[in-house]
């Protein structure tokens, strides 16, 4: 019988050779584990593994976040290097490793988990649901040159030790977004100032002495350069459209940027030509609900919202879930409670119950999909209770 616990340094070499082959297959399998010799960004988050006997048979990783969610910061647990060897895939010890995560979550009393997935089928068989998306552009560096000259401020050099003149800079522009990550100093320090390779560039824009924009960026590949914004945030327009010209200013030693925005801010409205830009959606993180009556007793509703619904919930990993429960909203609180089957007004999957829990999806959109089977005045009990919500969950893990 397998066991989910945590993995001692003893075993990190054991961990770390498994999630070096699962991300890096062609370093092959790392034999050894050298503390004083590996990028920062890994030493972040603590390990589990899936045990038989005293053999490590998977891995993952939780890294404890805050993030914005519904009127305040919840706990939720980035869940990271699910790694697993060639030699014991496909025999049901990932889907191990996930029901123990979502356990132990619980038991530390984490209600919200998100991940990035290498497959999203996968994840989604198991209850995670798509949570945020956002825009990929790549275009030549000169296109943004339409952006004025930034001479009512200046740009300077930052390092780790500017983390909370940054933070304060991030913390404004996710002000708007759910998911948006209260960031502690050591993910300042060791996964948007620190590399896997090598440290990104940073620079700040500064107005009249304070911080109103920063980008931090990297420079990639042979030949043809490509300048990679790794992170970026700005407090007005202003300080974005310096900040624009400043990554416009690097055409002489970049072919191409590459730049990531939430999709209402895209760069397509504001340049004056786009016939060379490729801007693609893309899916990012996954999110979850581990435990059903304390996230949605966790949020706060709008004051207007009056619901007294029966749900219906499907979970196919976490049976303490997939049961049915009475979802009350008055005054901009919510209860959850047990409840009898036969009283469902509504039936849902709880990945379709995670995204309207974390303003994704709207109840309409997903009753329109089939996401949500429910008569149009429940549909319309829990639109009015969780209205759907701009996500940006921008943070790499």
């Amino acid at each position: 019988m397998s066991e989910f616990r945590a993995v001692p340094d003893a075993d990190r070499d054991a961990f770390h050779s498994l999630v070096s082959y699962a991300f890096r297959p062609e370093a092959g399998p790392v034999e050894a584990f050298d503390p004083d010799d590996v990028p920062e960004p890994t030493k972040v988050g603590r390990r589990y593994g899936l045990y038989d006997g005293d053999d490590l048979l998977t891995t993952c990783k939780h890294i404890d976040f805050r993030a914005r969610i519904r009127g305040g910061f919840r706990d939720l647990h980035g869940l990271s290097a699910v790694a697993s060897p060639p030699e014991r895939r496909r025999r049901g010890l990932v889907r191990d490793l996930l029901a123990g995560s979502l356990e132990q979550s619980r038991s530390d009393g984490v209600a919200f988990s998100a991940l990035w997935p290498f497959k999203r089928s996968f994840y989604a068989q198991y209850g995670w649901a798509t949570g945020t998306r956002a825009v990929k552009h790549e275009l030549d560096p000169a296109a943004l040159s339409f952006a004025p000259d930034h001479d009512h401020g200046a740009f300077v050099p930052i390092d780790a030790d500017d983390w909370e003149r940054v933070d304060a800079v991030h913390t404004g522009h996710g002000a708007g977004y759910e998911l948006t990550v209260d960031r502690t100093e050591e993910w300042w320090r060791k996964r948007v100032f620190a590399g896997w390779e090598d440290d990104p560039f940073a620079y700040g824009f500064e107005r009249d002495g304070d911080l109103a924009g920063y980008v931090a960026y990297s420079f990639e590949g042979d030949g043809d350069t490509a300048l990679r914004v790794r992170d970026w945030a700005y407090v007005d327009h202003d300080a974005r459209l310096a900040l624009l010209r400043f990554l416009a200013d690097h055409d002489s030693q970049a072919d191409a940027l590459h730049v990531w925005t939430h999709p209402c801010e895209d760069l397509l409205d504001l340049l004056p030509d786009t016939d060379d830009v490729t801007a693609e959606v893309r899916l990012c993180p996954m999110v979850r609900l581990v435990d059903v009556p304390a996230a949605l007793e966790a949020l706060a509703y709008p004051e207007s919202a009056d619901a007294d619904l029966v749900l219906a919930v499907e979970d196919p990993l976490a049976d303490w879930n997939d049961d049915t429960f009475r979802f009350a909203v008055t005054d901009g609180h919510g209860t959850v409670e047990r409840a009898d089957a036969a009283d469902a007004d509504a039936e849902l999957g709880v990945g379709a119950l995670s995204q309207l829990a974390v303003g994704y999806r709207s109840a309409h959109e997903l009753a329109a999909v089939g996401d949500l089977t429910a008569d149009d005045d429940a549909v319309a009990a829990l639109a009015s209770a969780l209205p759907e919500r701009p996500t940006f969950l921008r943070e790499g893990f």
